[in-house]
């Protein structure tokens, strides 16, 4: 593109083709949505980028999600899930401080190894409860963890290289990535209710986690539905916000690991496999256990 502006302007104003390619330029540097809503906004030398003060600054909230889980934490994949969140925090703030494409990379790039580590255990989780053990399915759960995470990630690069909207390309990697931890909670809720721990800290940690995303989500609605950015909303870091209820659901799902992982585990014991229930899977057990006699009892 500006190699066609250069050509067709440069013989009548040089200058002003200059000024214009450069302007082109940074344009092409920049992710551009309304994540700077509300937010004071200073430039970032004669970059052309820009540093999104309260959102950069915010940005410590999934540090201090992630920190605690390193020394809290008893499973190893946990403490893992808390280190990366930390590299969410560094990714986060990385973006922000300079609002570049490239930035937005590494920011979503760790999230999408946190999601990853969610669906290695949820799909593990699955796999104890069907009898799936051995080599074979721990490929299984490896190959569907990082693939998701992958194309998380791909996917999203793919549709900037394409020239889609940014706006559209942070609803994408938003359904993505929201997507992943759909399916860990609900394989959390439904595992946690059959071992008869969602009525305590387990249940207490999901439910938190989920008030929390949803809060969060009102918060950015505007990053990825363009013209949103008006009246009271100019007044508000909203983006900021999602940082600080999404890093306590972050939080939350970090301990909702550990205590699925150590179930897991428990699952796995032979005094245990020995009792499993063949046939349906975990889905249709709780169907058939709490929606069918009920039906019936009518």
């Amino acid at each position: 593109m500006s190699a066609s502006v250069s050509s067709t302007c440069s013989a009548s104003a040089p200058q002003a083709c200059e000024a214009v390619v450069q302007a082109a330029t940074f344009a092409a540097k920049r992710f551009i949505n309304d994540d700077a809503c509300g937010d004071y906004v200073l430039p970032v030398g004669d970059t052309g980028l820009e540093f999104q003060v309260i959102n950069a600054l915010s940005a410590v909230c999934f540090i201090a999600a992630g920190a605690p889980l390193i020394w809290r934490a008893d499973t190893p994949i946990a403490r893992a899930y808390g280190l990366m969140m930390c590299g969410v925090g560094l990714g986060s703030f990385s973006y922000h401080a300079t609002t570049s494409a490239s930035g937005f990379i590494i920011d979503i790039l760790p999230m999408a190894v946190t999601a990853a580590l969610m669906i290695f255990k949820g799909v593990h989780a699955l796999q104890v409860d069907a009898g799936e053990t051995g080599q074979a399915a721990e490929t299984t759960r490896f190959l569907i963890a990082i693939a998701c995470s992958f194309f998380a990630v791909y996917i999203p690069w793919a549709l900037m290289a394409a020239g889609i909207s940014h706006s559209t390309v942070w609803g994408v990697w938003a359904l993505m990535f929201g997507s992943m931890g759909a399916v860990f909670g609900v394989i959390s809720l439904m595992v946690f209710f059959n071992e008869g721990i969602l009525h305590g800290k387990p249940g207490m940690d999901l439910a938190v986690a989920i008030a929390c995303v949803l809060l969060g989500l009102v918060c950015s609605v505007h990053s990825f539905i363009p013209g949103l950015c008006e009246g009271w909303r100019t007044a508000l870091p909203l983006h900021a916000l999602w940082h600080v209820f999404s890093s306590v659901t972050a939080n939350r799902c970090g301990y909702i690991l550990d205590t699925l992982t150590k179930l897991v585990s428990t699952m796995e014991e032979p005094a245990n496999g020995c009792k499993k229930q063949k046939g349906n899977s975990l889905l249709v057990r709780l169907l058939k256990r709490d929606i069918l006699p009920s039906q019936f009892s009518m």
